[in-house]
């Protein structure tokens, strides 16, 4: 294979364990607040910045352009929350299905073997069993 073989499958191998990395582990976590942390100060210290650039008399000849990073600013910062909220999941939860809201199946049906490409216009269910929502246990190994 070839130089851009490689490094596709790289890409997308390495690319994989970083989004596991970023989503699934606790490093990814840390790194995540650290990262809003750093970005939450960088926004503070513009802020200031900008507010301590408006309180200074501004000369005659020039315009106010702290004013106006300000302004640009704010409307950056609301647009961002709104969206953010508009885009946030819903803590909704879904119930465990009860007996009542489980389907009915017919004793003593059995499996239809289909052979091919075909439509299926008689679908059934054979079976239904509510599972809980206990974690997976093991031993750890063999004894």
């Amino acid at each position: 294979m070839g130089l851009m073989h490689t490094l596709k499958r790289w890409r997308h191998v390495y690319g994989w364990r970083l989004r596991y990395w970023w989503l699934d582990t606790p490093g990814g976590l840390h790194a995540r607040i650290v990262l809003a942390v750093m970005f939450s100060l960088a926004v503070i210290t513009d802020t200031i910045v900008v507010i301590v650039k408006m309180s200074q008399p501004a000369p005659p000849d020039q315009p106010r352009e702290a004013v106006v990073w300000f302004i640009v600013w704010a409307v950056i910062i609301i647009v961002s929350a709104i969206i953010g909220y508009a885009m946030a999941a819903k803590g909704r939860q879904q119930a465990a299905p009860t007996q009542a809201d489980t389907p009915t199946t017919d004793d003593g049906q059995s499996v239809k073997h289909y052979f091919g490409t075909c439509w299926v216009d008689d679908s059934f269910l054979l079976a239904w069993k509510i599972v809980g929502r206990d974690p997976i246990k093991s031993d750890g190994g063999k004894k």
